[in-house]
C-alpha cells in the first residue's frame, strides 16, 4: 500500500513537468534551456532515470537528469553516480545531476565521493533542490503558473495564497489542462507539511468548489474508475452543499 502511494506521488510529480518543461526547467535550475520537452527515451533495462532532457547551458549542449524523490533514501547518490554515468557513455554530453525533494525529508548532501582514506578516487558533483525551502510567495510575484502545483509545499504557503493562484491557473489553462493541475495540487497538499490544517481546509474548500463541475470529470479520463467508485461523485455532492451555503441558494 505505500508503495503504491510512493507510486502515486512520483506519478504526479512527472506528469507536473510534462508539456511545461521548457518552462519549469529554467526556473529550477537557473541558466538551463530545455531544448526539447520530450522525455529523452532511455533503455530503462539499464537506467531508471526519471526525467531526461537535452538542454543547453552557457551555449553548449548538456543532458539534464532531474531524479523526483518524495522520501528519503539512503543509496540515491550511488543511483544517480550510476544514472550519470550512463547518460554521460550513452550520449557524449556533460550531465547536469539534480534531485528534487518536495516534502521535508532527510537530504544527501553532495558531492558524492569515493575514497580510499584521504584519496579522492570519484567525485560527483549534483544538485539537491528541497521545495520546502522555496518561497511560495516568490513564484506567485513572478507568475511562475508552472509551478503552482508545488506552491503548497513550499514555504509560507497559505489559504489566500493558495486560493489566488488556483484563480490564475483557471484562467491561463484549458479545462482540462486545469482538471489535471487540480488532481496534482490536491495530492501534494494532502501531504504538505508546509500548511496548517486550518489553511489546507480552506484550500479544500476551494478545490471542491472546481471540482463540482461536470467538465471536471468529462474532461479527465483519469479519474473514470474513481468516479465509478463513487469517490469523486461524493465529492461533487459535498462542493455543491458548499456553494449552496455560501450563496444561501
Amino acid at each position: 500500500m505505500q508503495q503504491d502511494k510512493k507510486q502515486e506521488f512520483d506519478n504526479t510529480l512527472k506528469a507536473l513537468f510534462g508539456n511545461e518543461a521548457r518552462e519549469i526547467v529554467p526556473r529550477l535550475v537557473p541558466g538551463t534551456e530545455v531544448v526539447d520537452d520530450k522525455n529523452i527515451e532511455i533503455d530503462r533495462t539499464i537506467l531508471k532515470a526519471d526525467l531526461v532532457y537535452n538542454v543547453m547551458r552557457n551555449g553548449r549542449p548538456h543532458i539534464l537528469d532531474m531524479e523526483l524523490q518524495t522520501g528519503a533514501d539512503s543509496e540515491i547518490d550511488i543511483r544517480v553516480l550510476q544514472y550519470h554515468v550512463g547518460l554521460f557513455a550513452q550520449h557524449k554530453k556533460p550531465v547536469i545531476t539534480v534531485i528534487l525533494y518536495p516534502f521535508k525529508t532527510t537530504i544527501p548532501k553532495p558531492p558524492f565521493e569515493e575514497r580510499s582514506g584521504e584519496e579522492v578516487f570519484l567525485s560527483l558533483h549534483y544538485r539537491v533542490l528541497a521545495v520546502w525551502e522555496m518561497e511560495a510567495q516568490r513564484f506567485v510575484d513572478e507568475g511562475a503558473v508552472c509551478l503552482y502545483t508545488l506552491l503548497p509545499a513550499m514555504q509560507g504557503a497559505n489559504a489566500l495564497l493558495l486560493i489566488g493562484a488556483l484563480r490564475e491557473m483557471k484562467a491561463h489553462y484549458t479545462r482540462q489542462q486545469f482538471g489535471h493541475h487540480l488532481i496534482r495540487f490536491r495530492r501534494i497538499m494532502q501531504r504538505s507539511k508546509a500548511m496548517s490544517e486550518q489553511d489546507k481546509k480552506l484550500v479544500e474548500e476551494e478545490l471542491r468548489m472546481h471540482m463540482a463541475y461536470d467538465w471536471f470529470l468529462d474532461d479527465n479520463p483519469d479519474v473514470q474508475e474513481r468516479v465509478e467508485k463513487g469517490e469523486l461523485r461524493g465529492l461533487q455532492r459535498s462542493a455543491l452543499k458548499i456553494v449552496k451555503k455560501r450563496f444561501r441558494l
